[in-house]
């Protein structure tokens, strides 16, 4: 039997960094936004920690952007990202973990972007 970690496609980079998501609210079909820290990354997918009080559903999509140094791409210091994707994964948060987790599956790649409040919604 293949591990969970073995049947991704691509590896993935423990990070820390914030991240700003929006979406629609699947009840109301509302704009929402928030922010989250990535716990890890990849070019599939993400891994983010949210505040114990959100909450998402399978299926949901999410626009997030967040910025890293890269300064090999660019000719700052400092790259906006931004990628779509969709709720593969919630988390709730327990009593060994206070804080919700999403996991995220990008539904195109991620994508450069000149500032960090390009959204799709």
């Amino acid at each position: 039997m293949t591990s969970p970690l073995e049947r991704r496609r691509f590896s993935r980079i423990r990070v820390s960094l914030p991240v700003a998501y929006h979406t629609r609210l699947p009840d109301t079909d509302a704009p929402f936004q928030g922010q989250g820290v990535l716990r890890d990354i990849s070019l599939g997918g993400t891994y983010f920690h949210v505040n114990s009080d959100s909450y998402f559903q399978q299926g949901q999509i999410l626009s997030l952007t967040f910025s890293a140094p890269l300064p090999y791409l660019e000719d700052t210091d400092i790259s906006h990202l931004q990628a779509t994707g969709e709720v593969i994964r919630f988390d709730p948060p327990t009593p060994n973990r206070p804080q919700a987790g999403v996991a995220l599956n990008f539904l195109g790649g991620l994508t450069f972007c000149a500032t960090p409040a390009q959204s799709m919604f």
